[in-house]
């Protein structure tokens, strides 16, 4: 079997998303608490292995509905007839359970609570692009974007590790939160013309690309303001003053996603995962500041 289509179909470039809130969580835990390397690891594997279902699941039904008819983004398993849909769903599956079979030492750890995030991840990870409301194709694609790889991901994280949730949580999902969103907004500002045509009603649909522009600078402008807020909350401006190292790379995104043409931005995309990792790495620069 030629593992290549699988890996090109799972987006590796982009699971950046589900590791970042992972890692940056354990940054800003009280230094009176020791990291479970064993937990941190699991947890690492739950969240990719949802991103991923996340993301097959997002190939078969783009395929299924039309949605990946003239693409201008990279080329997608099913439509270039790699994968089939037999197989999809077959992977689907087998990842769905290896994903409950990883998450049940985490729900022991974490109880009802991680229960529920786990299931629920699971459930919107379907209704993404699949069902009869599915959420990207209804404007609401955002909203999953930004509670899951955002508040979710970085609140559950730091739970497992502390049985509890602390402000700084928050501060710091929405500041990675909305990063992450910014991901699916390139994307959506790219496939504006053939998301038109086949009635995938993304934001960008519904109100046009200046609305997407705008909300391009406004999701980095509220990404740096919470961690203005997380570096308050936890007594260290390092914090955020180590952070605006970062602001020429969000300026250059700003001003590619402004003045490129959208079938130009997928470079774009692999500086919004560069400024993930840069952010990460300058929290935890901050953290020992």
């Amino acid at each position: 079997m030629n593992i290549l289509p699988w890996i090109q179909a799972a987006r590796i470039n982009t699971l950046v998303a589900s590791v970042v809130p992972v890692i940056s969580s354990i940054v800003i835990l009280p230094q009176s608490i020791s990291v479970n390397i064993w937990l941190l690891l699991l947890t690492l594997i739950a969240a990719i292995t949802i991103q991923i279902v996340t993301n097959y699941i997002n190939d078969l039904y783009d395929f299924l509905k039309g949605a990946d008819t003239n693409r201008v983004g990279p080329v997608r398993m099913l439509q270039s007839g790699k994968i089939s849909e037999a197989q999809m769903k077959r992977a689907i599956f087998i990842l769905f359970i290896l994903g409950i079979l990883f998450g049940i030492p985490l729900a022991i750890k974490g109880g009802w609570i991680i229960v529920i995030i786990g299931l629920s991840s699971f459930l919107f990870a379907y209704l993404y692009t699949a069902g009869p409301f599915a959420l990207a194709y209804n404007g609401l694609g955002d909203v999953f974007v930004f509670i899951y790889f955002g508040l979710v991901a970085v609140s559950g994280s730091y739970y497992l590790q502390t049985e509890q949730v602390s402000v700084s949580c928050i501060y710091l999902g929405i500041s990675i939160g909305c990063k992450n969103v910014l991901l699916l907004l390139i994307n959506n500002i790219r496939d504006y013309k053939s998301d038109l045509n086949c009635s995938k009603n993304t934001l960008i649909v519904k109100h046009g690309l200046f609305f997407g522009k705008a909300y391009a600078i406004t999701v980095l402008v509220i990404s740096y303001i919470s961690m203005f807020f997380l570096s308050s909350s936890i007594s260290n401006n390092a914090i955020f003053y180590i952070t605006l190292v970062s602001v020429p790379l969000s300026v250059n995104i700003i001003i590619n996603v402004l003045y490129r043409e959208p079938k130009h931005l997928n470079p774009v995309l692999g500086k919004v995962v560069c400024l993930l990792i840069l952010d990460c790495i300058l929290l935890y620069v901050g953290r020992l500041l």
